[in-house]
């Protein structure tokens, strides 16, 4: 599907306002900036994650590279600061889209559960339960201590060391990398909240951004979710006059 991003060079203007109510269908895992050991939620989204939702319901996924690449020509053509969020995601309505609370944010419950993060490094092979039968034997040889698999320089590289491995043998990672899956899951303790009562939020833009805006929460096209991706919402919007 090709993303039209027509708009984004026009003039910003904010003289349509709009009402954007936010209903919670899970917990809400919103995390504002890179982690450590726990991943703390935010009792409301961000703006940043507000935007998310939004380019995720006009289907403007664009890869990284070309999102800043982008996002360098928009700054310069509007002369505007280029904002980012804590975590690296920076929006392409920003220069076009401004949120304001509408009412006071609703109390939230707060807690604590295991989610499974996928990882992707040198930890695979204690991390990931699953791999190519072919990885059983060297597998087993290290489960016994017989052989010993890291990534040093002295590790032997060598992809045939699958099968004819040696005993006290050190195998670099990089032999039993491709058996592995590129990402292993990892249990992260995650602060989820669940709202009791809608997210409401005044919203100020152009009409013709506004009618997007419209189009895109009546028909998404993606899922809608705030935080992680098993966030979901239901998202109305109105004009206000």
């Amino acid at each position: 599907m090709q993303i039209d991003l027509s708009g984004l060079w026009e003039p910003a203007d904010f003289s349509a306002v709009g009402l954007i109510t936010i209903h919670a269908l899970a917990p809400l895992s919103m995390v504002a900036k890179m982690p450590g050991k726990y991943y703390r939620s935010q009792p409301a989204p961000t703006d940043d994650m507000l935007f998310g939702m939004l380019e995720n319901a006009l289907g403007w996924h664009v890869a990284e590279k070309d999102r800043k690449a982008l996002l360098r020509r928009l700054q310069q053509h509007h002369g505007i600061t280029l904002k980012e969020s804590g975590i690296g995601y920076s929006s392409l309505l920003q220069f076009h889209v401004r949120f304001g609370l509408l009412r006071q944010l609703p109390s939230v419950m707060h807690f604590d559960d295991y989610w499974a993060q996928h990882l992707h490094g040198a930890s695979f092979v204690g991390g990931s339960r699953e791999y190519d039968y072919r990885a059983i034997p060297l597998m087993n040889a290290l489960a016994g201590k017989r052989v010993t698999v890291n990534d040093r320089a002295e590790a032997g590289k060598d992809p045939q060391l699958l099968t004819t491995f040696q005993e006290g043998q050190i195998v670099h990672l990089n032999v039993i990398r491709p058996y592995f899956p590129q990402y292993y899951v990892s249990p992260t303790p995650r602060g989820y909240v669940v709202p009791n009562a809608p997210y409401m939020y005044r919203v100020e833009t152009s009409a013709a951004v506004a009618k997007r805006i419209a189009d895109a929460i009546e028909d998404p096209a993606a899922p809608l979710y705030l935080g992680s991706n098993d966030g979901w919402v239901h998202v109305e919007w109105r004009v206000m006059p």
